[in-house]
């Protein structure tokens, strides 16, 4: 029964982890590196029974003039191909960068971190009524 509790408990406290690390390295990013601006190459909307999202791929340069790719997720309908957005990239490794044009980490920390509390509860009310039971 411990595995149980474990597993029920272990899968939101690792997404919390990784969300906060996620968070963690694009704050980074977006203090400590290079500013320029990423052209907006394509625009995929994607549907769902939950909405609508627009797929953004971009394209930035360094300081030498090497190129990289990008992607983010937007609205619907926010933006256009060949507009610019503001990025961040780390001089030392160009390929890792953040965008500054949302965050949507702070909503899903929020519902995993909920989710972390409830995984928590319900394991101790499972406890309590097999405890009662025997």
């Amino acid at each position: 029964m411990i595995f149980f509790y474990i597993f029920i408990i272990g899968l939101p406290a690792l997404l919390v982890f990784i969300l906060i690390k996620k968070m963690m390295k694009a704050r980074h990013i977006q203090q400590h590196g290079v500013r320029t601006d990423a052209i907006i190459t394509s625009i995929r909307t994607v549907h769902s029974s939950k909405g609508s999202t627009d797929i953004i791929g971009l394209e930035y340069r360094d300081i030498a003039g090497n190129r990289y790719p990008a992607k983010t997720n937007s609205s619907p309908g926010k933006y256009r191909t060949g507009q610019r957005l503001p990025l961040s990239y780390l001089a030392e490794k160009p390929a890792s960068y953040a965008i500054g044009i949302g965050n949507g980490y702070w909503v899903l920390l929020i519902l995993c971190v909920l989710i972390l509390l409830f995984t928590i509860f319900a394991s101790y009310k499972i406890n309590e009524m097999l405890q009662h039971m025997h």
